[in-house]
């Protein structure tokens, strides 16, 4: 039956999207569900097509299968049969493009600029309905998915699921893992590429599937072209599969990856939830999570563990529908029961006292599609009727205390240990009881009220205070519809030295400061560079003040001791991350600059410049340790050994900090990624990981050429990377009018102007640092950034594309290797 679109723009606000925004959803006769969302000022046009079905899914006798098809996706399809033609022609367009597998659901996302909609939709169909599964690109692909699993068991997060595991029932699929590899794939390949197109037929149908859209298109636009592509994928039963209640009775479980990597400790409480009373009452569980996070258990348990991380969440990975408070570090066993008791009585408070209003969420318009996207999927009728039964009469049973579960990540628990043969994972059973009695309550921190301020906000921002310690800028010059009442971005100069351990530890000390903020519907958010540190605070004006010289009062200058932060993810990222990170192969770390500030919206200018001179004199009369000299020269930098892969990095950075080497850096990531990848991992074979992206740091655009191999050693992937750039590193960049004109409408996508009002923010603030870290003695507010930026695109050509690709090749930027070799 077709469901009618809803058009109100209350729905859109009800669904979590920026004021302005409207909202359309439909469902086909053939059972596939659409929704649209029209978001005025994005640039890009975000396509995802969601599947109802995930690893959960999966044969018992084929795990990871889920995953390959996932991958197989991406091999081919009947309109575009070449394995690699998707990355190709979004590389061109300047899109991006991803997928992910989930225990229910597997998404596909695309992000192109608004002309490239209709075709980019064509090719997502196509895809996702009729791919090829040619036999010897799925050989290929098994290999692929081993390598990644290999690689993985250096991941906490593969440790920590196989954990979980040992919490469900001993015949449910979530007790293994499901990463997938040469041996749960099986050795016949004719065999498992005949189970793949069985579990495609049987999952990727149109009552199985969603397509969400959301972007600048009109909202007619954009249900009119799902709705015509939409039709071309096959119809098929709606029934969703049952799946069964995983868990096991309620109990703990210590774990640690084998062999124990570091000292780093988490713990996990959760309890979980059926999926029907989640979706039916997801309000009153917002309610009951905000007010969990709102400041008072993070700063009790703070005051006993000194935390680093305290997140309330009701999507936890892996755990289906639950109610999870996440907390590290765990140190000890008497740590973890405290911790116990006092998160149980917590909850029980919570759910007896009256819930808040949970707050509004900023919007991550990457991640609002993809998640919309999974609900229409994952159910035949997201339109339930409302519950006639109270939040507290279907939720109070499986809030109790005593239905909690532990999963405590520490190489130090008590018990019998044991190992899990297919991941190596160290785990053992941790009983529930409270050896301890709850932690003494703490107050959250207070946030001042200052009284009533007058509207000062003017369009040119104007210099109120300047000298050769404090400089302070007032003015809005942009307000998109989602912009808060007032903001106050603050930074100063700080010592580049232990800045990663300063930072862990600034992050630490505001912990219950930064949920105590967002309860009261404001942001808060601490970071540093090589210029410095600095914070952006936003919210109610009357309390702006407050919350700003409570988090200055958190800086620790230097911090008393490193925080170890456990490394995630694949070995390539943590490699790209150093990019943002870290200084630069011909860094110049500018001199020390007064300490800065800007005020946009209603606060007083006289408050904001009270707190700055403030915090000018508190950096004058501080005693600073000498600056540790940098390494100057050095031009390779080895990984301390994380996992059994080889991994190389080559690190790019641009001759200068300007619009024009930061666009042309861009420029050559797009034109070389498509075949960088296709060159290592396809026609030369030797890594799984292989990809070229751009990154910023203060002071330096980067390229990054990183290739992953479990099996190529470090001499011969940096020759491989060597040998791409001598060979096709200018030949790629070599554009005729028309091509260049496309990468640079892709480009404008990807870069242009700002989408939300913290994007914006966040870009003049930058830009303002920049200015300020410059020679150039009291400079007028330059104009806005994207409009410097957009006409340095504009003014491109492709002779200097080609001569930078040329620089790149012959050696004439400044370079630097980063190398893993496994133990």
């Amino acid at each position: 039956m077709n469901v009618p679109p809803t058009l109100e723009d209350d729905a859109a606000q009800r669904a979590g999207l920026p004021p302005g925004s409207r909202l359309g959803e439909v469902c086909l006769a053939s059972g596939l569900y659409l929704a649209a969302a029209e978001v005025p000022g994005t640039r890009m046009q975000r396509l995802v097509g969601a599947v109802g079905a995930g690893y959960l899914d999966e044969p018992d006798d084929c795990r990871g299968l889920a995953h390959l098809l996932e991958h197989a996706l991406f091999l081919g399809s009947a309109r575009f049969p070449e394995a690699g033609e998707l990355a190709r022609w979004i590389g061109e367009r300047g899109g991006r493009y991803n997928a992910y597998t989930g225990e229910a659901t597997t998404d596909v996302h695309l992000a192109l600029a608004p002309d490239d909609t209709e075709e980019g939709l064509l090719r997502l169909v196509d895809m996702l309905s009729r791919p090829r599964f040619e036999t010897g690109r799925i050989a290929h692909e098994v290999e692929v998915l081993d390598a990644e699993f290999r690689a993985r068991l250096a991941d906490p997060s593969l440790h920590r699921l196989a954990a979980l595991g040992r919490l469900c029932r001993e015949a449910h699929p979530a007790r293994n893992c499901h990463a997938g590899n040469r041996l749960t794939l099986g050795g016949d390949t004719d065999q498992l590429v005949a189970r793949l197109a069985t579990f495609h037929s049987q999952h990727y149908h149109a009552g199985r599937m969603a397509l969400v859209m959301l972007g600048p298109l009109p909202l007619d636009t954009q249900l009119e072209l799902l709705a015509r592509h939409g039709a071309g994928l096959a119809s098929g039963k709606t029934q969703p599969p049952v799946r069964p209640w995983r868990w096991s009775k309620p109990e703990g479980v210590a774990w640690h990856p084998f062999p124990a990597s570091g000292r780093s400790s988490s713990l996990e409480l959760f309890w979980p939830l059926p999926d029907e009373h989640a979706v039916s009452h997801a309000e009153w569980l917002n309610s009951l999570a905000a007010k969990l996070a709102d400041g008072r258990l993070a700063a009790t348990l703070q005051a006993a563990v000194e935390l680093d991380r305290f997140d309330v969440t009701l999507a936890p990975e892996g755990m289906g529908a639950a109610l999870a408070l996440c907390l590290a570090p765990a140190p000890d066993e008497e740590a973890v029961q405290a911790m116990l008791a006092t998160c149980r009585s917590a909850l029980e408070l919570a759910i007896a006292a009256p819930l808040p209003e949970p707050p509004t969420p900023l919007v991550d318009l990457d991640h609002w599609p993809r998640r919309h996207a999974c609900q229409l999927a994952g159910t035949n009728d997201r339109r339930l009727p409302c519950s006639s039964v109270t939040p507290q009469e279907s939720l109070l049973p499986w809030l109790d205390r005593e239905q909690c579960r532990l999963l405590w990540r520490s190489p130090n628990a008590p018990g019998s240990w044991r190992t899990l043969k297919e991941t190596g994972t160290a785990w053992c059973p941790q009983p529930l009881a409270e050896g301890n009695a709850r932690l003494p309550w703490r107050a959250a921190p207070a946030l001042a009220f200052h009284g009533p301020n007058q509207g000062n906000a003017t369009p040119t921002p104007y210099r109120v205070q300047h000298n050769g310690s404090v400089t302070l800028w007032v003015g809005d010059p942009v307000r998109l519809a989602d912009a808060p009442p007032a903001s106050f971005c603050l930074g100063w100069p700080a010592l580049a030295s232990h800045q990663a351990a300063r930072l862990a530890q600034w992050r630490r000390n505001t912990l219950p400061l930064g949920q105590a903020a967002a309860a009261s519907g404001m942001q808060l958010s601490c970071s540093g560079d090589l210029r410095g540190d600095w914070l952006i605070a936003s919210g109610s004006a009357e309390r702006l003040g407050s919350l700003v010289e409570l988090a200055l009062a958190c800086w620790p200058q230097q911090a008393t001791q490193g925080v170890e932060a456990p490394p995630g993810g694949l070995l390539a990222q943590r490699m790209l991350a150093q990019l943002e990170t870290s200084g630069g192969a011909n860094e110049n770390v500018a001199e020390a600059t007064p300490a800065l500030g800007w005020i946009a919206g209603n606060m007083k200018a006289e408050a904001a410049d009270a707190i700055l001179s403030a915090l000018s004199e508190r950096l004058q009369h501080s005693q600073s340790p000498p600056t540790e000299a940098q390494e100057r020269g050095r031009d390779t930098f080895h990984f301390p050994p994380q996992g059994s892969d080889h991994a190389v990095m080559l690190e790019i950075v641009a001759p200068d900090d300007t619009p024009h080497s930061r666009w042309l850096l861009r420029l050559l990531a797009q034109c070389h990624d498509a075949a960088f990848h296709e060159e290592i991992r396809q026609n030369r074979a030797l890594g799984y990981v292989a990809a070229v992206r751009y990154r910023e740091a203060a002071g330096s655009p980067r390229l990054g050429y990183v290739v992953q191999s479990p099996h190529t050693d470090t001499d011969s992937l940096r020759e491989a990377i060597l040998s791409f750039l001598a060979q096709h590193g200018e030949a790629l960049a070599h554009l005729d009018p028309g091509q260049l004109v496309r990468y640079q409408r892709g480009q404008l996508a990807l870069a242009g102007p700002p989408e939300t009002h913290t994007e914006a923010q966040a870009r003049l603030w930058q830009a303002l640092r920049r200015q300020s870290a410059s020679a150039v003695p009291h400079s007028p507010w330059q104009p806005l950034p994207w409009e410097a930026e957009a006409q340095a695109l504009a003014a491109l050509h492709a002779d200097q594309l080609a001569g930078m690709a040329r620089d790149l090749a012959t050696g004439h930027l400044a370079r630097r290797w980063w190398l893993h070799t496994p133990e």
